[in-house]
């Protein structure tokens, strides 16, 4: 990746809501110029979206959960289950595992009544053989974009 796309980058991760002519002075190149870089990112799907994070406290989500899903291995009902499991107003991320488990979900609740709701309704799904839950106590860090500063950091100083 070149030297301006990682300035580029690091400047959107720092801050996407500025303008790009306040990146490209941070950047020591012309506006069109950069324009020109976020368009090519996102074409090639470097970028892959702005987008606006909200508190969930503030809007009466204070639990954050994630449930292990032990499911049956066949493909057919693991198919069935990820499209009703996506339908889930609930479920933030699903991801497929290796391992004892075959599935966790990151979920985001108003409180315990609404995950037990949510867990029997995954247990009614055909071919859930067990869960095991998971509530979040505290946050001790939450900040997704490190690994990405850290690489575009280092490549820069290389």
């Amino acid at each position: 990746m070149r030297d301006l796309n990682r300035k580029i980058l690091l400047q959107l991760i720092k801050n996407s809501e500025q303008p790009v002519r306040e990146i490209a002075k941070r950047v020591g190149a012309s506006r069109q110029t950069v324009a020109k870089r976020i368009e090519q990112l996102k074409a090639t799907r470097a970028i892959i979206s702005f987008t606006t994070k909200l508190n969930p406290e503030k809007f009466g989500l204070t639990t954050k959960a994630y449930i292990l899903l032990r499911e049956d291995p066949r493909g057919e009902l693991r198919r069935k289950n990820e499209a009703a499991i996506k339908q889930f107003h609930q479920v933030t991320e699903f991801y497929r595992l290796f391992g004892r488990y075959s599935a966790v979900l990151e979920v985001l609740i108003k409180d315990s009544r609404e995950l037990t709701k949510l867990v029997k309704r995954i247990h009614g799904l055909k071919g859930v053989r067990e869960t095991e839950t998971f509530i979040v106590h505290s946050v001790v860090k939450n900040v997704p974009e490190a690994p990405f500063i850290q690489v575009l950091s280092s490549r820069e100083k290389s």
